[in-house]
């Protein structure tokens, strides 16, 4: 049912827990015991007589006592080997899991104890233990290690591996140990926790959608059962801590599949949910009856087999009605989580090695993965339907936005013609019957009353500037020759009347596409001011305008230039007035540029270079 790719992850899985188990397998020269010597006694110190032999590990050791009437249970725990066997060098001790109250003595000497006293309490079952041998206390040949193990909370008690040998290849099992049974399960509940903290939010959030809250569930549980691989000290009663993380296994059963039934949308799911939820409360009340009888409480989790393999079955015919990628991966991690928790309690139970170490706190980690690879996959799957739609959108809008910026070119075309034109009615009305009939008159009245030329000459610049200003509202379609010859119909009387000649080259040069009513009036100003300044202070006899295509700085665009053979002037002492930073101003306002050339005696040329393309012209002042 699965396809390649989930094969190919099984694989790699099962070789990787077959690679940690290679790891703690023990080395050459490495004694690992198969019997060892129990005595079940609470005698404080080591008991003379009463020995037997088992088999190690071993998990009998609590109802051992319970036979023998001994509470809390105890027993006294003997290994002997040969130091000749290990070779030289230094000896250590390795133990895979160390109870609450351990004492260990080598050779009669008390070299260990994991307890300080009565008061000092320790929760670390499942921590390893390596302790280095003091070779003053090795004897050359025969040498005892013994054990005294007290379960002080009446849990089942049990002895695990115990290994003697060269101190390193001990102390990198040891590490190894502590990585995959204490190290590991912590960080893989920290990163649970901060998940389902998450997955609980958005579930608040969108409450609609069940599958983050039944995530959380899941979380939260996982971290609460896989305190009892790493805690050391709790603030509750160890007993009830203890029962608390074991039921808690039942309550981990019951939300691991009412998520995978939510998550695959199972009909029915409701009331399988209940029903399991139902079988998961009578199974807690079983163990904890069998354990106050002082019975094995195995019964009650081999009971979880039935209700696993059904919810797995539910799963995969609804994989295969659905047969994604994602689906497949969950029933995997469903499945390997199912089959970690039996091989725990059969590595508990010493009925069989397996990987050596407990695989259940990884299964968590498998459901978040196999969740994340789908929550990653249908927003993959969104997202490329959102950005189909986003596409269609994208396509439409840009082909209703190009209509309508060809419909609103030709509106604002249309309505800045119709409005130039009435601007320019409407200016030419107020020239006539307003400001531009005023100063007709003036001139009129102070030429009959002969008034000072300099007052006849503010009157007829102020009627120049007025009929500028109207021809720069003259639509001229970017046409700078047009705009030329307007000034020059304007100023070309005034030259001839102050005695000057007016010299008239100007070429054909291409339209200035940007150049509207704004930019004609700064262009008609600037030339206007250049002009000005040549009838005002300049004394000259000649006036050339020339007009032609020219480039600036790799640019394109149109040169007017004026130029006079007046008198001149220094520019590094032209600074009074502000008729040249105006014309500075406007040129900037233009994009353009704008140079001047003078020196005295030798008349002066000013140049206007018009870029061909560039942006609208700022708003003139």
């Amino acid at each position: 049912m699965f396809t390649s790719g989930p094969r190919r992850w099984l694989a790699a899985l099962f070789l990787i827990l077959a690679g940690a188990a290679h790891a703690v397998a023990p080395p050459p020269r490495v004694i690992e015991f198969a019997t060892a010597d129990f005595a079940y006694s609470r005698a404080e110190t080591l008991p003379a007589a009463g020995w037997v032999t088992h088999a190690v590990p071993t998990v009998s050791i609590k109802y051992q006592n319970v036979a023998r009437g001994i509470d809390p249970p105890t027993v006294w725990v003997r290994y002997r080997f040969d130091r000749a066997v290990i070779g030289s060098g230094p000896v250590a001790l390795f133990s895979d899991r160390m109870r609450e109250r351990t004492r260990v003595y080598l050779n009669g000497v008390d070299l260990y104890r994991s307890n300080g006293g009565p008061a000092d309490r320790s929760f670390g079952w499942h921590r390893p233990l390596f302790l280095p041998l003091p070779e003053a206390l090795l004897h050359p040949r025969g040498n005892e290690i013994v054990y005294r193990v007290e379960s002080a909370m009446g849990r089942p008690l049990s002895v695990g591996i115990v290994r003697v040998g060269p101190d390193a290849p001990l102390r990198a099992a040891f590490r190894q140990r502590v990585v995959l049974s204490v190290d590991g399960p912590r960080t893989i509940a920290s990163v649970i926790a901060v998940l389902s903290v998450g997955a609980l939010l958005f579930w608040l959030v969108r409450p609609r959608e069940r599958v983050f809250g039944w995530l959380a569930l899941v979380g939260l549980v996982w971290c609460l059962w896989d305190l009892q691989y790493f805690a050391y000290a709790t603030p509750l009663p160890d007993a009830l801590f203890w029962t608390l993380t074991v039921d808690v296994v039942f309550v981990l059963v019951w939300v691991n599949y009412g998520f995978a039934l939510t998550f695959f949308d199972i009909p029915g799911r409701q009331r399988v949910t209940l029903w399991s939820g139902a079988a998961v409360v009578a199974l807690i009340g079983l163990r904890e009856t069998l354990l106050a009888l002082d019975l094995s409480d195995r019964a009650a989790f081999l009971l979880v087999f039935p209700l696993s393999v059904a919810t797995i079955v539910l799963l995969a015919r609804a994989c295969a009605r659905t047969p994604r990628a994602e689906n497949f991966l969950m029933v995997a991690a469903v499945t390997l989580s199912t089959g970690f928790g039996f091989h725990d309690l059969g590595l508990v139970d010493n009925a069989f090695r397996g990987a050596t170490f407990q695989l259940q706190p990884f299964g968590g980690l498998l459901v978040f993965l196999a969740f994340g690879f789908a929550l990653g996959r249908r927003v993959l799957v969104a997202l490329a339907k959102v950005e189909d739609v986003n596409l269609d959108l994208q396509a439409g809008i840009a082909e209703a936005t190009r209509n309508l910026a060809i419909s609103e070119a030709a509106r604002r075309t249309l309505e800045i013609a119709r409005a130039v034109e009435g601007e320019r009615e409407r200016m030419m009305r107020e020239m006539h019957d307003g400001i531009g009939s005023s100063l007709i008159s003036a001139l009129a009245v102070a030429e009959r009353q002969h008034a000072p030329p300099s007052t006849l000459a503010t009157l007829k610049r102020s009627i120049a500037d007025l009929r500028i200003a109207v021809d720069s509202l003259e639509p001229i379609d970017g046409d700078v020759v047009m705009l030329l010859a307007s000034l020059r119909y304007r100023m070309e009387r005034d030259l001839r009347d102050a005695g000057m000649a007016f010299v008239w080259k100007v070429e054909a040069v291409p339209p200035l596409p940007w150049l509207d009513a704004i930019g004609a009036l700064h262009i008609l100003r600037i030339l206007q001011e250049a002009i000005g300044n040549i009838l005002s202070h300049a004394g000259a006899q000649l006036v050339t305008v020339h007009c032609t295509a020219g480039t600036h700085e790799g640019r394109d665009g149109v040169l007017i230039a004026i130029a006079d053979n007046g008198r001149g002037f220094d520019p590094a002492e032209n600074t009074r007035g502000r008729g040249l930073a105006n014309m500075r101003a406007r040129a900037d306002a233009l994009s353009a540029s704008l140079e001047l050339a003078a020196a005295r005696g030798s008349g002066s040329r000013v140049e206007l270079w018009l870029p061909s393309r560039q942006g609208r012209p700022a708003t003139a002042a």
